[in-house]
Order: structure tokens, then C-alpha cells, then sequence
């Protein structure tokens, strides 16, 4: 009996969006009197952090601070329309719906502008929350007096409105062909994960996560960093300890108590390293894609994968606990692996020669 090391990994692809009628997002932008922008939006913030994503892009799409963007997705009467927080849309569908609005904004922004400076709309440009002439710096004013002089010479509240609305993808009774794909982009991802394995007990250890994601644009680092690292939690949960059939969705598989359900904890958080990649969206709000559930869809097929190469056996129901990969062990016939094996014991050092005559190796260059 030892403990024995292996590696594996999954690539997968995920869809941003659905078509559900279109798979609408709404949103409304008002500037007032002073300068500062209100953004009206149907996007549910639970902690993924499209509140502080969306307001990026207002704020780089109008050429103004970030802090002078406040955005209000509180309630559905004063909300615009959004079909849901899911699918992995609030950055793709959500962000664009408020970049157009924004965009809407600017024209008139640039139109009330061009009156002030006597210059075509044309020939204005706005950065760090002033408009000025390309070209001439010099020929500027601030979006406060902008939004000053729409009130108070034009009679105008400067907005705009934006919507996110995809063609509705009508299907091919005959043939199964579609007038319009219904997702707006796609996302990649791989995951490759080093485990250790004990074949006494069936206990498998996560050591080390190598994750690459293909987000589009990142337009906040930190909050795909972070959303990236929750999801290779929940996978780690998935791929080892959380059962939720047969019960799911009913409740009673978690017992009578929260501490009944296994979940993964910082102890049981392995190293971990991650590659964003950039592979800007041509339709993405500043080339954005999702990563959002995508986050924890490779690390299970690439933990079965991992005890694969350490044991030889398919675990082939997640989560692989202990007793599942001991049955595995138990069906399957000696030897259970074939070529080379990771052994892992305190009676064999680095680079000894394995029981079926492989070299032993620790599952990094084998």
C-alpha cells in the first residue's frame, strides 16, 4: 500500500448568454446638473462584481472619473429590464447594454458641447472628465459645465439608454438549422491538477492547480482573479466532497445540520497558479467574455483524470470520496496499472524503480 502521485487535466469551452427571447439587458444613464452620472440598470450584483465592472465601463466609454459613476440596480421600479444574473452574461450582456447607453450619452454630451466651444461634434473628444478639440487641448470644458449648460441654457437632462438584445435564434423543424447562434460568445479554459492519492484508504489530496482562462478582456484583473480562485474552490468541492444527489434540489441531502455537508476550506485550498489570457470578443464590451460558472467546470474531469494516472482506475461519479475510489481499486484487477507508476512511500526515494519495473517519478516530468 502507498501513496502514489498523478496528473490530469480538462479543457473545456462555455457560452455567454442564451437566447431566452432575445436575452435582453436594459440600462439608462443620466447626467446631472454637476457633472455626476447615474446608471439605472437591471444587472443583480451577488457578488461577482459586475456593480464595480459596469461602472468601468460608463466611466471609460463617457471619459469621466469612476468615482464620479454611481449606478442603482437596487430595485426592479426604478431598474430597467435585465433577463437574469445567470448564464455567465452580466459582464457580456449586462456590460454592453450599459456601454451603449453610455455611448448615447456621449453624442449628447459632444452635441451641447460643440454649442458651447463653437466646434463640430466631430472634432471634440472627452478624457478625464473634460471635452476639448483634438488637436487643441487648450479649446476645453469641463462635463460639469457640459451638464450645466444642458440645464440650465437648453433645458435638457443629458441620457441615454441602451439595449442588449440578441436575434431571436428561430429553429429548423427539418434539419435542426438555426437563423442565429444562441450564445454570444465563447470562453476557454484548461485545468491541469497534481493529486496524491492513498490506495489504503482511497483518500485523494489536491497538491497543485494550474488554471489558463480565455476571458476576452479583462476589464477588472482582480475580480476575474478572484472569481477564478471561488471557482476552482466550489470545483475542488465538487470534484472530492460535495454530494447533492439524489436529493438535489430538495434540502435533505445536507442534513439536519450546515456542518453535515462537507465543503472545502482554506486547509484543503492547494497551490495554485493561473493564466489569464486576452482573446478580445469582436461583440464583447471592450472584448470582454464571461468568466463566471465556468470557473468551476474543469477541476472534477481533471481530478478523475489525476487519480486515473496515480491508481489506473476510473472514478467515473463525483464526488471521488474515499469509498468510491476504493471500489474502484477493489473492481478492478491487478495490476491495477500498467507502464509507469507513482509510488509514494516512506520505503522508496525519488527515481527508484517501480514494483512493474517502470521508473517512479513524482508526477511532474514522468
Amino acid at each position: 500500500m502507498a501513496k502514489r502521485r498523478g496528473r490530469g487535466f480538462a479543457a473545456i469551452e462555455y457560452p455567454t448568454g442564451m437566447n431566452q427571447n432575445g436575452d435582453p439587458s436594459q440600462a439608462w444613464i443620466k447626467l446631472k446638473p454637476d457633472g455626476s452620472v447615474d446608471v439605472f440598470a437591471g444587472t443583480v450584483d451577488i457578488g461577482q462584481g459586475s456593480k464595480t465592472v459596469h461602472t468601468q465601463i460608463v466611466a471609460d466609454t463617457l471619459g469621466v472619473p469612476y468615482e464620479s459613476v454611481t449606478m442603482d440596480n437596487s430595485n426592479t421600479d426604478s431598474s430597467a429590464v435585465c433577463t437574469g444574473t445567470f448564464a455567465s452574461r452580466g459582464t457580456f450582456i449586462g456590460g454592453n447594454a450599459v456601454r451603449f447607453a453610455a455611448e448615447k450619452t456621449k453624442e449628447r454630451i459632444l452635441d451641447i458641447a460643440s454649442k458651447e466651444l463653437e466646434i463640430s461634434p466631430d472634432d471634440l473628444e472627452i478624457a478625464d472628465g473634460d471635452v476639448m478639440a483634438k488637436g487643441a487641448p487648450d479649446r476645453r470644458m469641463s462635463v460639469a459645465d457640459v451638464a450645466g449648460a444642458a440645464t440650465y441654457q437648453y433645458g435638457e437632462l443629458i441620457s441615454g439608454q441602451g439595449t442588449a438584445l440578441k436575434p431571436l435564434a428561430e429553429v429548423n423543424d427539418d434539419d435542426g438549422s438555426v437563423t442565429a447562434e444562441p450564445h454570444s460568445a465563447i470562453s476557454y479554459a484548461a485545468c491541469v491538477i497534481d493529486v496524491e492519492v492513498d490506495d489504503e484508504t482511497g483518500e485523494t489530496t489536491v497538491l497543485k492547480m494550474m488554471q489558463v482562462y480565455d476571458v476576452g478582456r479583462a476589464i477588472n484583473p482582480t475580480l476575474v482573479e478572484g472569481q477564478i480562485e471561488g471557482g476552482a474552490m466550489m470545483g475542488l468541492g465538487l470534484g472530492l466532497l460535495e454530494a447533492s444527489y439524489p436529493y438535489y434540489p430538495s434540502a435533505e441531502h445536507r442534513g439536519e445540520q450546515f456542518g453535515s455537508y462537507l465543503a472545502p476550506s482554506l486547509e484543503d485550498f492547494p497551490e495554485i497558479e493561473n493564466v489569464i489570457l486576452e482573446n478580445p470578443s469582436v461583440d464583447g464590451p471592450f472584448g470582454a467574455k464571461a468568466i463566471g460558472e465556468m470557473a468551476n467546470n474543469a477541476q472534477p474531469p481533471a481530478i478523475a483524470a489525476a487519480i486515473h494516472d496515480a491508481v489506473g482506475v476510473w472514478v467515473t461519479e463525483m464526488p471521488a470520496t474515499p469509498e468510491r475510489v476504493l471500489r474502484a481499486l477493489e473492481e478492478k484487477p491487478e495490476p491495477r496499472r500498467e507502464g509507469k507508476r507513482v509510488i509514494y512511500d516512506e520505503e522508496i526515494s525519488v527515481g527508484a524503480v517501480s514494483a512493474d519495473g517502470g521508473q517512479a517519478y513524482w508526477g511532474v516530468d514522468a
